[in-house]
């Protein structure tokens, strides 16, 4: 049986990295080194090199982590996996009461730019009358929602627990990030859902709250192979402008073309002393084109469904 023997990482080469723990815990690569450097032809291996340096795969990386919390800021979405506690509440002496969590399995390998970025803690979500009326739902901050660990709604006043929303909960999967709850009808005559919120929330608390309902939930995609081909596709683009853009006006900054000999090892460099051109000049505008033109025919499929009455 044939084995495959490609060195080079990357789901390009059918050699994909999904245990990398570069972006978050083996998590894997959504794009890697090998892939920016021979599908985006910006630093293929020359047989000469006019300088001794070179630019190393934690460079590379780097470059691909930042150019994946631009697409999350563009898209207003979570692509790397994230896991959001609620804050601790405060009970009714005005003491902060610690909810002795144990998140070491999630935490206990990240350095410390991953726990800023990845490990998150967020306030209660607030309680709309209108909204609850209908049906429960809450939009929550961030998006995709992977899964609800936890949801509750208190007391606005001594923080006690009124209701636990977990046996009721459901999720609208896609990028919406709403979350509803519904509680299960008992009979053809009973309904917990209109038990619950007319008797225990409409009438002691008959007007808009705020940090009533908490809720512990996961973001992102739980591993690379998992992120959509097209966030791929526009994560490799603009990384791949990125290092071409500084490796044309830094490591081969007035170098507008170069030749190799293979026979006698020899390279010839033609330098320019224009402002505008550089040794990608063309490619790098060619590729913010394509980039633009993805970011307006995709933005509004990671948009957020617009639902009247939001929470």
């Amino acid at each position: 049986m044939a084995t495959n023997t490609e060195t080079r990482k990357g789901l390009s080469f059918n050699n994909p990295d999904n245990d990398s723990s570069f972006l978050a815990p083996n998590f894997g690569m959504i794009v890697t080194a090998d892939e920016l450097r021979y599908d985006e032809l910006f630093g293929n291996p020359l047989i000469a090199e006019s300088d001794s340096q070179s630019i190393t795969d934690d460079q590379l990386n780097d470059y691909i982590r930042v150019t994946i919390r631009y697409v999350e800021v563009e898209l207003n979405i979570d692509i790397l996996p994230r896991l959001i506690r609620y804050e601790n509440i405060i009970d009714e002496h005005g003491q902060e009461v610690d909810r002795g969590l144990n998140d070491g399995d999630f935490t206990s390998r990240m350095n410390r730019k991953q726990l800023t970025s990845l490990y998150l803690k967020e306030p209660g979500y607030p309680y709309r009358l209108v909204a609850s009326r209908h049906e429960c739902f809450i939009k929550l901050r961030r998006r995709p929602v992977r899964n609800v660990l936890a949801a509750k709604l208190i007391d606005p006043f001594f923080s006690s627990t009124i209701i636990d929303l977990m046996p009721y909960r459901f999720i609208k999967k896609g990028y919406s990030g709403i979350c509803y709850f519904r509680p299960r009808q008992l009979t053809a005559r009973a309904n917990i859902y209109q038990d619950i919120w007319e008797n225990y929330i409409f009438s002691p608390y008959s007007t808009d709250r705020q940090n009533i309902f908490l809720i512990d939930y996961e973001s992102g995609y739980e591993n690379a192979q998992d992120v959509p081909d097209e966030l791929r596709y526009i994560i490799k683009k603009i990384a791949a402008v990125t290092v071409m853009d500084i490796v044309g006006r830094g490591k081969i900054a007035g170098i507008s073309s170069k030749s190799i000999s293979l026979n006698s090892v020899s390279e010839s460099i033609s330098t320019t002393q224009s402002a505008t051109s550089s040794y990608f000049g063309a490619h790098i505008l060619q590729q913010k084109k394509d980039i633009a033109e993805w970011f307006k025919q995709n933005r509004g499929k990671y948009s957020r469904t617009l639902v009247a009455g939001n929470l």
